[in-house]
């Protein structure tokens, strides 16, 4: 859940655009759509902290920096609470520990093609297509940023994701900030700082090779698992 959270945030953090201080909702989501596609690679600095409406407090909180490069390749390296990697060259993803010297691979497959995060963070799918969006309330808006709110149109994308906020920065058209709301309440803020937009970025960076003394993992792929478990309803 936490990795479907922080992939939808870098999908929607490294859309920018340039553009007149004023804009209607569907003006706004058009220069998004289209400067996303302009986007090839990204780096930021990152602040997560994920909060419990029924407990009244923080649960976790995060800081790192995320670089993203077309298509779909990403590397989160997280240096509080701990040192922590998520890494994807779009066709594997290594979660990796090193306190724990342990890392999980798990392959990513046409079977998660559905999934909302990836498919918008892959440009997959646009903005329009995957939500219904609005201006959050005026008292919620500020004359340097707009504050959107999307709602999935799938009911089971709004099973995982009760509703998102996009603060989007009015003088450099950046996301700055990504709020998930489960179906819960509970809350998944990312905030992003140091935006670089089409910098160089060395593409060994989204592949992993475990060092010596590393245990790795492999997951099975989605596919795989429900052939399985379809064979075993089949046996019973």
């Amino acid at each position: 859940m936490r990795l479907r959270k922080i992939t939808l945030g870098l999908a929607l953090s490294v859309l920018s655009i340039s553009s007149p201080a004023e804009l209607t909702v569907s003006q706004l989501i058009y220069r998004l759509e289209q400067n996303f596609e302009q986007i090839k690679t990204y780096q930021a600095k990152f602040e997560q902290e994920v909060r419990s409406e029924q407990f009244g407090r923080s649960l976790s909180k995060g800081k790192g920096e995320v670089y993203y490069s077309k298509p779909g390749k990403m590397h989160w390296h997280y240096t509080e609470p701990e040192e922590h990697f998520y890494i994807t060259d779009g066709k594997t993803l290594w979660d990796y520990l090193p306190s724990v010297k342990q890392v999980l691979e798990v392959p990513i497959d046409e079977a998660l093609s559905s999934n909302l995060p990836k498919s918008f963070l892959f440009g997959m799918a646009k903005i329009s297509e995957q939500f219904e969006v609005s201006f959050a309330p005026q008292e919620q808006q500020s004359k340097d940023s707009y504050r959107l709110v999307l709602v999935p149109k799938k009911e089971q994308d709004r099973i995982i994701f009760g509703g998102i906020e996009l603060l989007v920065e009015a003088k450099t058209f950046l996301v700055k900030e990504v709020k998930l709301r489960d179906s819960l309440g509970n809350e998944n803020l990312l905030r992003f700082s140091e935006i670089k937009v089409n910098p160089k970025i060395d593409e060994r960076m989204f592949r992993f090779k475990a060092k010596e003394g590393v245990g790795v993992l492999r997951a099975p792929s989605i596919n795989d698992a429900l052939k399985e478990n379809n064979g075993a309803n089949k046996k019973q």
